[in-house]
């Protein structure tokens, strides 16, 4: 005889059934699938937006959705203190205060060195400057030097200087803090909104001379110079010594003179994470960090972070 179900005994099974498909729902967010919003330092965002837009194309379909805004590397960092703010990319590390400060609020947090940046310095095409000194741009910022005159290769022009940076607290805070060794800059600036203005202006302006973070210098296709630098013993920023073989000699913002330290004006630019694990943010942490996500730094000029570098010799 056949086993026979009773209505009470199905609406149990039902029950049950019901339960365990509750114990066990869908995540609402994995590595590639969820909600998260970026801090990105102004100065370094054309190759870390591309790294946002790659990553969407692979899982937009999927429910990823990595939205994003361009800040100072200050406001980023005090986003990622003071708010829920789960990632940030900037170009300067965290103070010991800042650091212990989101261990005791959140916990442990990923801090990775994903690229190297380096500082362009850029003139207006017509300037037959070539090439700039650290003692130089120091004296430019502090006012002592405002005429191309008074360096040693322009000796014949008697046209002012005209300096302009972003409004952005990044490339001011580390030209004064790691080059100038001035609590701020003293010369009077030329501030512009966004790195991508500051450019047009530069080539607009035969006696101007910018500071800009190398990733933009792709992104505009206007007429301008960029200076090679070169440092002396006692001007080059310790955190990235240049080889003894380097000094007094120039170099351009390239991507291999940029590794080995030879172009005087380089700096870090760091990935801070309050991931969990699972969730979206270690996903686009970890494309980041991979070969393909650091050939699009490479592709930006800058120098991968987290993959072994191999210069190849030039015939």
């Amino acid at each position: 005889m056949g086993t026979m179900y009773t209505s009470a005994s199905i609406v149990r099974v039902a029950a049950i059934a019901l339960f365990l498909g509750t114990c066990n729902p869908e995540p609402a967010e994995t590595p590639t699938k969820g909600k998260l919003h970026l801090l990105l330092a102004e100065s370094v965002a054309p190759a870390v937006v591309r790294q946002v837009d790659q990553f969407m194309d692979y899982y937009r379909q999927n429910g990823a959705n990595v939205t994003f805004s361009l800040v100072s590397s200050e406001n980023a960092i005090n986003g990622f203190v003071r708010d829920t703010l789960r990632t940030v990319f900037v170009t300067r590390a965290l103070w010991p205060a800042e650091r212990e400060a989101v261990e005791h609020s959140h916990g442990s947090f990923l801090k990775m060195t994903v690229a190297y940046d380096a500082v362009a310095v850029v003139v207006h095409q017509t300037n037959p400057l070539d090439g700039i000194t650290v003692s130089d741009i120091r004296d430019i910022l502090s006012g002592k030097t405002k005429r191309w005159g008074q360096l040693k290769v322009g000796k014949k022009s008697r046209r002012s200087m005209r300096v302009y940076l972003q409004d952005s607290s990044d490339i001011s805070f580390y030209l004064s803090t790691r080059i100038a060794n001035l609590p701020a800059i003293s010369v009077k600036m030329q501030q512009r909104l966004s790195s991508l203005n500051l450019l047009y202006e530069v080539s607009k302006d035969p006696t101007a001379i910018g500071f800009v973070g190398l990733s933009w210098m792709d992104s505009v296709k206007v007429p301008i110079k960029v200076l090679k630098v070169a440092a002396a013993f006692g001007d080059t920023d310790t955190a990235f010594a240049a080889p003894a073989g380097a000094l007094g000699k120039f170099f351009s913002p390239h991507a291999a003179y940029i590794h080995q330290n030879s172009y005087a004006l380089k700096r870090a630019v760091y990935m801070y994470s309050k991931s969990l694990g699972g969730d979206l943010a270690a996903g686009f942490s970890s494309f980041v960090a991979t070969s393909e996500g650091q050939r699009i730094f490479l592709n930006h000029g800058l120098v991968p972070g987290t993959q072994e570098i191999v210069l190849k010799k030039t015939r």
